[in-house]
């Protein structure tokens, strides 16, 4: 970019003359950066969220005892891991929690305080962990600081298995769980299964984590919930059953995609199912603009709801009404495995899906490598607008989703094995991965030129403050245009006054040198002239063309007034207004009577002019009687009185 025309690119962006968005349904968002976070051993996210600095928040689990996480030399098994990031992808902090069992961390948010909720799991009762219902694995929330330190934490379950998915903040500051459980005592009540086989349930818990209430819901097999998405107070829950009984539908297969719908208080309204009759798992969900509910998992079906079936396992997304009827469905992917753990709306309504492809044919051709995060974005109506596979000659796992609201910024977190590809910096045998995508704003800039004709295009990046491209520039040729084109090229002072000349110029302004000028190389000068004075200023552009002008500053010694002697108030832009030309330093009143000595007009500044109409009527022509008052600079009244013509 040509160093005198823009001479700060952050200063650019903060004049642009106009942004509008780059982003289009067939465009791939563009990769920013791509890291890896952890130790040397297993590091897994399940979930990534925005933070109120710009940054993220990711929470999973880990096994290392290096790198990145804190040393914890008695870890023996997995420990809940949180990582804060930066906007630039930095560490800023990093928290493990646990005991000598397993925790991990399945869903996190901010809290109104600055603080994070973190729900997951944990079998531990020792270390960092509380007791709980006599070492089985239970429901886990930690209450966590702005800065990481663990300021609560609360168990939820009973003597089975118990499972936090998905955690959902209210407006009335209390907070609901997804989750799945085999028991049927302590906080957990009238599961439906019994044994090995669990209940999807959903509990409410306080700002502080008192329980509220705890529902079960399923049958006598197995039900998950994932995820959640309240509209209008109405809670919609999404997972997979397979049963035939309790709250499932008698028609649903083996295993099949589950809608449960519930008012605010738990109260079932709804329980759908959907799929074929093999297995089909819907593991997370999105309201969709028009009102809809997008779920999305994976099916092994190729009958019943299921259509279009690629391989042995397939991306399966279906779009329902808020009363479950199916809208439409789509499968993709190739002959080998391929499932999706995160869906998010996008601003122009589709829908962006993404999960883990090891296939390298049909839809998920162009492999990276065992394992690939894979996207696809959908349009609303259902239709495939673009795919994408991003990662390494590892196995690369995407599991969580974010899309920034106010910019074309999306974050994807999962596992990597890689360190090539994409990914450079592998810690482990599988590391947080965070991968950040960015459609640059696009502006354009008007580019002063000699001649258009000789004009060639370009464009130009500007880098955030993270280094990373953010906004592209492009130059549109436009004339050079004068100094004061548009603008006021006289005005007039009292002597003693000051006055600030206004540029309008496109390119590089400069004034001829003058004693009475406050600068000569900026574009609005401050003028202090004794007497009446003419001003050059010069326009130039980068190519070296010149188009100057002048500016006249008269200067008055005292007040002066003229009155016309008439106007011809036609419309025609020409002499259609009428009062005194000149300019007072004070005490301005103008007051028009016609031949019946009523007030047709008045007012108190010297802009202010008749245009020839009394209460919204047009007056004919006739002679009218004005009376003019003001002051002088020595503040002395005179007063003008005489009469003039308005003429038809």
């Amino acid at each position: 970019m040509k160093p005198h025309l823009v001479r700060n690119k952050y200063q650019l962006l903060l004049v642009l003359i106009f942004l509008f968005s780059l982003s289009c349904p067939a465009q791939v968002p563009p990769l920013q950066w791509a890291t890896h976070y952890g130790g040397g051993q297993v590091d897994i996210p399940f979930a990534i969220k925005f933070t109120a600095d710009g940054g993220t928040i990711s929470a999973g689990y880990t096994d290392s005892k290096n790198g990145d996480i804190s040393p914890q030399p008695n870890r023996d098994y997995w420990d809940l891991w949180v990582l804060k990031l930066d906007k630039c992808g930095q560490i800023q902090w990093e928290k493990s929690v646990g005991g000598t069992g397993y925790e991990t961390a399945r869903d996190i948010l901010q809290t109104s305080d600055g603080g994070y909720l973190v729900l997951g799991e944990t079998n531990s009762t020792d270390g960092d962990v509380i007791a709980g219902y006599g070492g089985t694995k239970d429901i886990w929330l930690l209450k966590l600081s702005a800065t990481g330190s663990v300021e609560w934490q609360k168990r939820y379950g009973g003597s089975g298995l118990d499972i936090g998915n998905h955690l959902e903040a209210l407006k009335d500051g209390s907070f609901l769980i997804a989750a799945s459980s085999t028991s049927n005592d302590g906080d957990i009540r009238n599961n439906h299964s019994s044994g090995t086989y669990t209940d999807g349930v959903l509990m409410k818990i306080g700002a502080t984590g008192n329980l509220l209430w705890s529902k079960c819901f399923g049958g006598s097999k197995n039900e998950e919930l994932f995820d959640l998405e309240i509209i209008n107070g109405t809670i919609y829950a999404a997972g997979f059953t397979n049963s035939v009984d309790g709250d499932i539908p008698p028609s649903q297969k083996n295993y099949d995609v589950w809608l449960l719908v519930l008012d605010p208080n738990g109260n079932k309204i709804l329980s759908k199912i959907y799929g074929g009759s093999q297995n089909d798992v819907a593991y997370c969900m999105t309201k969709g603009a028009d009102g809809s509910l997008a779920l999305a998992g994976y099916t092994t079906s190729g009958d019943g709801d299921v259509s279009g079936a690629k391989g042995s396992q397939d991306y399966w997304i279906i779009n329902v009404t808020q009363k479950g009827k199916l809208n439409w469905q789509k499968v993709l992917g190739g002959t080998d495995a391929d499932y999706a753990k995160t869906i998010i709306t996008d601003k122009d309504s589709s829908y962006i899906i993404g999960g883990i492809t090891y296939s390298d044919d049909g839809d998920a051709a162009g492999s990276l490598g065992e394992g690939d995060f894979w996207t696809i974005k959908l349009s609303a109506a259902g239709n495939l607008t673009w795919k994408k596979h991003w990662g390494g000659s590892g196995n690369d796992h995407l599991r969580s989703m974010i899309r920034h609201p106010n910019k074309d910024e999306y974050y994807l977190a999962g596992d990597s094995g890689s360190g090539d590809g994409d990914f450079t910096n592998a810690q482990g045998d599988a590391d947080f991965a965070v991968i950040k995508l960015k459609i640059p704003e696009r502006s354009g800039q008007d580019s002063a030129v000699c001649s258009i004709a000789g004009f060639i295009p370009f464009e130009d990046t500007i880098p955030d403050i993270c280094g990373h491209d953010s906004a592209i520039i492009k130059y549109n040729p436009v004339p050079l245009s004068g100094p004061f084109d548009g603008v006021r090229r006289a005005d007039t002072i009292f002597a003693g006054q000051s006055i600030t000349l206004h540029t309008n110029g496109n390119g590089s302004i400069s004034w001829n040198p003058h004693p009475t000028l406050s600068c000569t190389h900026c574009t609005d000068p401050l003028a202090t002239p004794a007497i009446t004075t003419v001003y050059t200023a010069v326009n130039e552009s980068p190519q070296g063309c010149r188009v100057s002008d002048q500016f006249t500053v008269v200067v008055l010694n005292d007040a002066l007034v003229a009155v016309p002697g008439g106007f011809t108030p036609n419309g025609d832009g020409l002499n259609d207004y009428f009062g005194p030309l000149g300019k007072v330093p004070d005490g301005y009143r103008l007051q028009i009577f016609n031949r019946n000595g009523e007030v047709v007009f008045q007012s108190s500044a010297m802009e202010q002019r008749w245009n020839g109409r009394y209460k919204g009527e047009t007056q004919p022509a006739s002679v009218f009687i004005y009376l003019v008052e003001y002051k002088d600079l020595q503040n002395k009244t005179h007063q003008q009185k005489g009469t003039f013509v308005l003429i038809r």
